[in-house]
């Protein structure tokens, strides 16, 4: 008998299914296969692989209480807009959202809760709503989500792991659909800061911030600072009491908005990172990227600056070259019938084609090459 919730609106949550598998889990493989999944050069998630160096912490940070407000001032210079709040990684926001919502999608009554997921993307979306007792539909092309009635609507922007963008005019039009019809539009940003040019915030006025409008963004992966656990949401005044009372009082520890800060602080560094993505993306399409393409036996591919995605023939051959690349220690990103590999720092690219080499000379018992 699954175990089941009943909320104030009569929501039945569904707390006991299986949850999603994600990247950066060379814990878990060290566990199955034993201590020689440590030493795989780990591509399995996209987060910067050249991250934000750390410098020394004072230990007096590790006894004070968080305050969130220095942050918050360094977060508004570096998005040019104020964070509503300040969570445990934005998938903390990710995890409220469906319990902000869920007193606002009732009519009559009854429980509206359809929402509408794109059909490849960061699972835990999916999973944060379905837990929570909604319905999910899934979609394939923004437009479609014009055509169709839907509570909430999710756009990852760019798409993890597609890679693909929204346009500045369907965003636009999808946020004005939302306000139309009462509805909201959650758009998710982890992925936006190399271009900032073509975030939602950077075309948002604060004063005129539309209710229907969550903006997410998140410090794990172009800074390289997932275990640091700091995102963001961005919304409307109507919403932001009830969802910092979802975060609580001290989300996110004293050391982590310390180093945050530093970071955003740190514009030669980001100048930096910008010029460091471009070189390796095309030393990785020089020289690793022709052997991946033989490896996959696929040029469908979408390019993001922290990583690479593969659509191949199907989810048992994505399975097969997945356990072949861990036998020359590469470990990636398998989803349902794709391959994601993270952009590697520069010093680890030689590694990664000698590897690569070794598979197409026949390691796994095929002779790729």
């Amino acid at each position: 008998m699954p175990f089941v919730l009943n909320s104030l609106n009569s929501v039945s949550a569904k707390l006991d299914l299986k949850s999603p598998k994600h990247g950066g889990d060379l814990a878990y493989w060290q566990r199955k296969v034993g201590g020689e999944a440590l030493n795989w050069l780990d591509l399995s998630s996209a987060c910067n692989r050249e991250p934000w160096p750390i410098p020394e912490v004072d230990s007096a940070l590790w006894m004070a209480l968080p305050d969130q407000t220095a942050l918050l001032d360094l977060a508004e210079d570096y998005y040019g807009v104020r964070p509503s709040v300040i969570g445990s990684g934005s998938q903390q926001i990710i995890e409220a959202l469906p319990l902000l919502l869920r007193g606002d999608c009732a009519d009559g009554g009854q429980f509206l809760k359809r929402v509408l997921i794109p059909r490849i993307g960061y699972q835990e979306h999916a999973f944060a709503w379905q837990k929570w007792g909604y319905d999910l539909a899934y979609y394939d092309s923004l437009d479609e989500l014009l055509e169709q009635n839907w509570t909430v609507a999710v756009v990852i922007h760019p798409n993890n792991p597609t890679g693909e963008w929204a346009s500045a005019e369907s965003l636009s039009e999808l946020t004005s659909y939302a306000e139309q019809q009462d509805v909201v539009l959650v758009v998710d940003e982890a992925f936006i800061d190399t271009r900032p040019e073509l975030s939602l915030l950077a075309n948002q006025e604060q004063q005129n911030w539309s209710e229907s409008l969550f903006v997410l963004r998140s410090v794990g992966k172009f800074f390289g600072l997932a275990g640091a656990r700091v995102g963001f949401a961005f919304c409307a005044p109507r919403w932001q009491k009830a969802l910092k009372n979802l975060m609580g009082p001290w989300p996110v520890s004293t050391v982590s908005l310390h180093l945050v800060g530093l970071a955003f602080s740190d514009k030669d560094w980001q100048s930096s990172a910008l010029l460091s993505l471009e070189a390796r993306q095309a030393a990785f399409i020089e020289r690793v990227m022709p052997k991946f393409n033989t490896i996959f036996d696929s040029q469908e591919r979408a390019m993001n600056p922290l990583f690479i995605t593969w659509q191949l023939e199907s989810q048992e051959y994505a399975e097969q070259v997945f356990h072949m690349l861990h036998q020359v220690g590469i470990h990636i990103r398998i989803g349902d019938g794709w391959i994601r590999v993270a952009l590697p720092a520069m010093n680890e690219m030689d590694r990664l084609d000698k590897a690569l080499i070794r598979l197409l000379k026949g390691a796994g018992g095929r002779d790729l090459a």
